[in-house]
């Protein structure tokens, strides 16, 4: 998972600021198709690892971890679904009444620990890093 950004800010601990411009799996011209509309024109802002020493202005090249951001999918996609499910059947088995809410909220649940995960990961490592320059 590689993609182009440009150093905005050096930070402590051997790091830097970047801006990356999305880009697409299918390599189109998304601003013209309508596809992905917006999402690809915004640019997004990430911290990566500066260990070749880049500089602000710098056009890099930088490499994800496809560990952490698989990781990450799954919390945010397959818990609140696997949550859904299993709340809703305890539901359905202990006769509650009304299982699907039960089931809403074992979803609701899974985002709220998504967004609780999100806010801790900011505290750890980075994962991306600067490949090349």
């Amino acid at each position: 998972m590689q993609q182009t950004a440009t150093v905005t800010k050096l930070l402590s601990g051997n790091q830097a600021e970047l801006t990356v411009h999305r880009q697409t799996a299918c390599g189109h011209d998304c601003s013209k198709c309508g596809g992905c509309g917006e999402l690809v024109t915004k640019p997004i802002t990430v911290i990566a690892d500066n260990s070749i020493g880049a500089d602000i202005g710098d056009t890099v090249v930088i490499t994800g971890s496809s560990k952490q951001v698989l990781g990450l999918a799954a919390v945010v996609y397959v818990i609140p679904i696997v949550l859904f499910f299993v709340l809703y059947a305890i539901a359905a088995v202990a006769a509650l009444p009304i299982p699907e809410l039960w089931g809403g909220v074992g979803f609701f649940l899974g985002i709220a620990g998504a967004l609780l995960m999100n806010k801790h990961q900011k505290d750890k490592k980075p994962i991306y890093t600067i490949s090349k320059l």
